[in-house]
């Protein structure tokens, strides 16, 4: 199914490739730098409404990897490279303000991930508000996973990542399954991830501006059509105000133009005291789920770091 989404489904992952063409070939000089920033704010707006959402991989994609449909305890997903999965299992929770995706940038992302590290992936196609608000991305990951554990599908040494709101949704999953006894992923990638719903740091208006991707009023659009009526401080909501003792050993990945970079930074901080292994980096005037973008330096180092995180064996749950 495709259909088209807004602005206010926050993130405009689809729309990055593009932005990061316009903003790494751009001008150096701050005046310069910030007239692209707002007409690269007012492109976005634009071709928002030409999101797709793309719940199969697309058609190029699925010719050039071994792709599998799965409905697990009536959730959907994909399967990558499933012949892998002895190798380990990397589930992907894509990121979209919990309104829209996956989209083509996504698929190949997780693709490509799922052949660097000889691992196989699963692409968990849980549902969106508004339609769906909370909890039903949180209960729809939870069931599939289980679903495949119980069956035998699902080895023990699995990888929980997500990017953007899929990243807090991947933090959110493991606070679940830590509340009923399942067994826990084996480590966490957090891309970008979206940590507090309610955006009250109030460190966060000093990155706002060099945000090119999101903005407050986008996201705390999409946070409305999430969590409706429902407690924002909810560690299941925002995972930023949940007990972290106990979680894998965790990668974070951010950029510094990022308005959830101080969320960020305030996890990490919660996940040391805890005295959980935690990887952090951020990098420097980097945007919005960067790493997702394959052909810029940044987002080079970025997945070259993510696949030896991913295939060192030492650090374990």
């Amino acid at each position: 199914m495709k259909k088209s989404t807004t602005l206010a489904a926050a993130g405009a992952a689809s729309l990055l490739l593009w932005s990061a063409v316009a903003y790494s070939k751009g001008p150096k000089g701050k005046k310069q730098r910030e007239k692209l920033k707002d007409y690269l704010r007012k492109q976005i707006t634009q071709r928002a409404a030409r999101i797709k959402n793309l719940s199969d991989p697309p058609r190029s994609l699925a010719k050039k990897y071994p792709f599998e449909k799965l409905i697990a305890n009536g959730v959907p997903g994909y399967w990558i490279n499933k012949a892998n999965a002895g190798n380990g299992v990397l589930v992907y929770l894509h990121g979209g303000g919990y309104l829209f995706g996956p989209v083509a940038l996504q698929w190949k992302y997780i693709a490509r991930l799922s052949n660097l590290t000889n691992q196989a992936a699963l692409v968990v196609d849980y549902r969106m508000a508004p339609e769906h608000p909370f909890p039903a991305a949180l209960e729809d990951t939870v069931l599939l996973l289980t679903h495949l554990q119980e069956t035998g599908q699902l080895p023990h040494h699995y990888t929980l990542l997500g990017d953007s709101a899929g990243g807090g949704l991947v933090v959110a999953t493991t606070y679940r399954l830590r509340e009923t006894g399942k067994p826990l992923p084996r480590k966490l990638l957090l891309i970008s991830p979206w940590l507090d719903i309610t955006l009250t740091n109030p460190a966060s208006q000093l990155t706002a501006p060099k945000d090119v991707i999101l903005g407050f009023d986008s996201v705390r659009a999409a946070a409305r059509k999430y969590i409706q009526d429902q407690d924002p401080r909810n560690p299941l909501v925002s995972p930023v105000f949940g007990d972290v003792s106990g979680l894998p050993p965790t990668l974070v990945q951010i950029g510094t133009a990022e308005i959830f970079l101080w969320d960020s930074r305030s996890f990490v901080q919660k996940l040391t005291n805890a005295g959980v292994p935690v990887q952090y980096e951020e990098y420097e005037n980097m945007f919005h789920v960067f790493p997702l973008v394959p052909f810029l330096a940044q987002s080079k180092k970025a997945l070259k770091s993510q696949i030896a995180f991913l295939n060192d064996d030492s650090a374990n749950a």
